[in-house]
This record gives structure tokens, sequence and C-alpha cells, in this order.
């Protein structure tokens, strides 16, 4: 048997399905899509062999001597192919291959424990699932039984929406563990497994489960220990954007920020922008880094990281760097003795290879760098910088000019607050939704337009609508309009006047006696009541216009009516004493 091939095989993780031939001297594996050469391997590298069931039908999992690549996976195996791989591996290699039953009841209780270089979970003692140490990035203590796994971005992807085998797959970002109890093993046993011994921090306190878990993962996995040793530390910084206090430790690669319960990895390839801004109060600086991939705190995103100093605190920073390390970093001192913003800025720089952003030429009608403004009911910070907006606050908002389509001014509600602040809503050519920031003082008017101006950004000033005021004065022929609109109603209320009063008259009156004067008809009047024609009054002077001589006029109406009351009620009062003197 010189040579056995495979079909239809898969390399580890990838995508692609290619061929797996064995010999004598080693095997090796080609894809179907290029003409590359194969990726060879020697057959005396290999020290255990594994056949399990996985997602794309079985894997052949190889446990090589090599540091470099400590395990080298092949799936796509049929289930007939287990002894034909079996007798190929024994034959060439003198290797027995251990077939391992997987758990697939599906439960989500077990026991995690750290084997080698993976996070195993077992159901009933069979594996149901696992994870390499390589994958974690980071391990928090999420609450007071729970570690949190957040797992390192996946490499670039070859994206195109047209092509399926080319679509950019679901990553699994974070997975959490419920490890209770307080009792754990000495160090070296499984996490979460009874024992007896008790696992003791340096005050001789018990460490929970959860805890125990947790710095065997820090310790065995990809988290500042294979990173080296740190460039620089800078200890108690106040961040804002994830809130705490954090030390930050700069290493060739990343930056850590390493809290009380919560640590924090950011690798430099996923720091786009960096911001360093003053505050409006003149007393501190804001550092704002731009993430893309955001970091995490369970379900929260963070793309931006906000940390604050006050603006003369000054640090003295020694970099843990040889004289062959310094020489790749020319914008490196070896020593600072400086504010601490720009020591810290300036490290940023130089090792992330990105430009520091600065405020603007904008300034406002304070001579400030920013404003206030308001999203929503979060308060927080407008600066206007020379490509764009930022908007700092619990959760920042960075608008570029290059996507903006257009920005409006406009005014919502009224009263007080209304005359002495406008709304700026900002149109994004990208997204559906639009940016809209109240609250701004409008004095800000002015300069913001003068700069957005000098930006080329179209701008629309919806304020500036006309608005006849009430109190303004009105021309000869306006004047000349209302007074006849004033007579032909006041000629129109008469006569409906005229009509009531006939239908309201009493029935036993003196013609001698009769007069024009309504005083006197008002006293006469019986029953006290008011008639027909005081409703049509009262409806006529409330609908009628809001201008002086009609104000004056239902003045004069009311007066009458309130005078007509109280002489009806004294006439009313006369027939009953009338009839009780007669009764007696």
């Amino acid at each position: 048997m010189a040579t056995v091939t495979f079909e239809n095989i898969f390399h580890g993780d990838g995508p692609d399905i290619g061929k797996l031939r064995f010999n004598a001297a080693g095997f090796g594996w080609k894809t179907y899509a290029s003409e590359e050469a194969p990726t060879t391997f020697s057959g005396h590298d290999v020290r255990h062999a594994t056949w399990l069931r996985v997602a794309r039908n079985f894997q052949l999992r190889l446990a090589m001597r090599q540091a470099e690549k400590p395990r080298i996976t092949f799936d796509g195996f049929k289930r007939e192919d287990h002894d034909k791989v079996k007798r190929t591996l024994d034959e060439f290699f003198n290797i027995k291959m251990e077939t391992r039953d997987t758990s697939l009841k599906g439960w989500n209780w077990g026991k995690a424990q750290v084997q080698g270089n993976d996070i195993t979970f077992q159901v009933q003692g069979k594996t149901a699932f696992e994870i390499p140490l390589s994958t974690v990035g980071n391990s928090n203590i999420a609450g007071k039984n729970e570690v949190a796994l957040e797992f390192n971005p996946p490499p670039p992807f070859p994206h195109d929406p047209k092509d399926l085998s080319k679509r950019v797959p679901d990553e699994l970002v974070e997975m959490r563990f419920y490890i209770p109890g307080k009792s754990m093993k000495s160090k070296g046993s499984d996490a979460g497994s009874d024992g007896e011994e008790t696992d003791l921090d340096e005050d001789g306190n018990e460490v929970s489960a959860a805890d125990a878990f947790h710095n065997m993962i820090k310790e065995k996995a990809d988290i500042g220990a294979v990173v080296g040793d740190s460039i620089v530390v800078f200890e108690d910084i106040l961040v804002l954007t994830p809130r705490g206090r954090f030390s930050l430790e700069f290493y060739p690669d990343s930056l850590r920020l390493l809290g009380k319960s919560t640590d924090y990895r950011v690798p430099f390839t996923s720091i786009h922008r960096i911001f360093l801004l003053p505050k409006l109060d003149d007393l501190h600086v804001q550092l704002v880094l731009g993430l893309d991939p955001p970091i995490r705190q369970g379900a929260t995103r963070y793309p931006f990281l906000v940390a604050q100093w006050p603006k003369d605190e000054e640090v003295d920073a020694e970099l843990n760097l040889s004289d062959e390390e310094l020489a790749k970093y020319p914008d490196l001192q070896r020593k600072y003795e400086a504010p601490t913003f720009q020591v810290i800025s300036r490290v940023l720089k130089a090792l992330t290879g990105k430009k520091v952003t600065p405020p603007g030429s904008f300034r406002t009608a304070q001579g400030l760098n920013g404003l206030k403004a308001n999203v929503k009911a979060v308060q927080g910070e407008l600066y206007f910088l020379e490509k764009g907006l930022i908007f700092i606050a619990k959760q920042p908002i960075l608008i570029d000019f290059s996507k903006t389509e257009s920005i409006s001014f406009s005014r919502v509600g009224g009263g007080i607050a209304s005359a002495k602040t406008f709304d700026m809503r900002v149109v994004s050519k990208t997204e559906v939704a639009d940016h809209v920031f109240t609250a701004i003082s409008k004095e800000e008017v002015q300069p913001i337009s003068a700069f957005l101006k000098q930006k080329n950004i179209k701008l629309l000033n919806e304020m500036e609508e006309t608005v006849m005021d009430i109190d303004e004065p009105l021309s000869d022929e306006d004047e000349e309009m209302e007074s006849i609109a004033s007579e032909d109603e006041d000629s129109g209320q008469k006569n409906k006047k005229d009509k009531g009063g006939k239908k309201a008259k009493p029935s036993v009156q003196d013609d001698d006696d009769e007069s024009d004067d309504e005083d006197f008809q008002s006293e006469s009047s019986d029953g006290g009541s008011p008639s027909e024609s005081d409703s049509d009054e009262d409806e006529s002077g409330m609908a009628s216009d809001a201008s002086d001589p009609m104000m004056e006029e239902l003045k004069r109406k009311q007066a009458k009516r309130a005078k007509k009351d109280s002489g009806s009620g004294s006439d009313a009062e006369k027939p009953k004493a009338k009839k009780a003197k007669k009764g007696d």
C-alpha cells in the first residue's frame, strides 16, 4: 500500500475542500480551488490520533510534536472511512487511533475543564464541545458565579455577497459559564470538580469556583502572558466609556485595560481613530479611541473608548524597550516628563501608527472648541472637527462630513426654552436614521453656519421662516379693513340684540314708561334668568376677533349682564315679600 487518498476533506476550520493523501513519509493536503503546492507534514511528528464526530461529518485530529502547530485537524470523513484511516495510521506511522464519543444530548450543564490547549465541556463523561485556548481573547468575572470568555476577532475574510462560499461567516464572540460553589481543589486540578482540598488566596480566604476557573484561563490562554513584557504602564486612569478606573498597559501590538473585575485587550489593529479634545470646563482633556471591532461587556458594545485626565496632571514614564526596539519607533523617547495626556497620546501614536486628531478651527460664541448639546435625554459635548462631528457622551457619535447629505436648523416647541435654543438635524447619505442634536444655544447659529459653509455642507435653516408677530403695528390698509369689519360685527350684534329684547319683553309694562335705555330694560326684566339675547351676545363675544375694540365691546357687555343679573334678583324678591304680607 504505497499511497492512500481521501477525497472531499476540509483542512482545519477553512471553507476550502480538497484531497488528503498518506504515504510512508508523511501526508499532505491540497485544495481543489487552486493549483498551489500541497500542505505537507512529516509522519514522525505525529504523537496521537483521535477520531470523533463533528459538524462536518467525522474529524481526524492529529496531535503533533511541533510547538508552532500542536494540533492538526481534517474534517469531512465518512463513517465507513473509520477502519481505513485507522489501518493507514497504524501501518505508516505506527499510531493507534483513539475513537472518542461525543455527547449529543444537547444539555447545557456539565463540567468545564482545561485539558492541554483546549477548554472542554463534558456531559456525563462525553465531550460536548471544545474551545482552543488560542482563540480566547479575554476572560472576565461577569457575575458572582459567572465567567465570560471573549474570543478574538476572526481574520479578514474575502467578502463577496454573490458568492455563497465567500460570504462573511457567523462568529462566536462570547460565551459564559455559570460555575457555582466556593470550594476548589488546589492548583492543578480540574475547575469545577469536587475535592476535599480548598484553593486559598494570599489572605487565606477560599477562592470561588468561578474565580479559580477564570484565573486558570488567564494563566493558560493568550491573555497578557504570551504578548511579552509591557512597554509602559499608567496606573489609575479614569475611563468614562466603559466607566471605571483601569491601568493602561502598553504592549508591542495591543493595549490592555486592567480593572478590578474587568480586563480588556485592545489590539492596535482595531484602533482606527484617535481624538484628543479638551473638555468644555477647560480643566480636563479627553482621549477618544474609535474601535472596530468594538470591545464588549456582556451584550453591550463599546465602539469608542473615552479616557480623561486633569489638564495639569503630569507623569514621569520610562519605556521598557531596548535600544534596538526603540529604534523601530522614531517618535518614541526613552523617558517622558510631561502632562499625562500628552505622554499617552504620543505613545499611542507611535505604537499604532495612527494620527491623533486635535480640535478643529471651529470656535463657539464664547471662543470654546465645542458646545453642549443633547441627543434625546443624554447630554454631551459636540465638537466640530475639520472632517466631521463628534458627540462625546456615554456612547459617542462620530459623523463624517463626506457621508453627510445635509444639516438643518430648526426650533421645536414654544415658550422661553425654544426661543433660546434650537435643534440641529444631520441627514446621512448612508444611514437610515438621522442624528438630531437638541438644546443648542441659539447664539451658536452664526458660528456653526459659517463653519459648515466653509466645509461646503448643504445647510438648511428652518428658523428663518417669516412669522407675523401679533404686536407688530398694522399698516393703513390693515387698520381700515379692521375698522370696517369691527363696525359690521357691532351692527350685526345690535340687530340680534334688538330681536332678542323683543322676545324677552315683560308681559306687564306701561307703554308711556317705555324707553331705549338698556339699563332700565334689564332692571324691569322678569325671572332673573338670562334671556336668549344674552346667550347670543355671549357666543358673539367669544367668537369675535382678539383686537382691542372688540375686547372693549366684550367687557362692556359683560358689565351690562352682571348689572342685569343683580337687578333681576332684587325684583324677584319683591313679589315673595308681598305675597307673605297678603297671607298675613
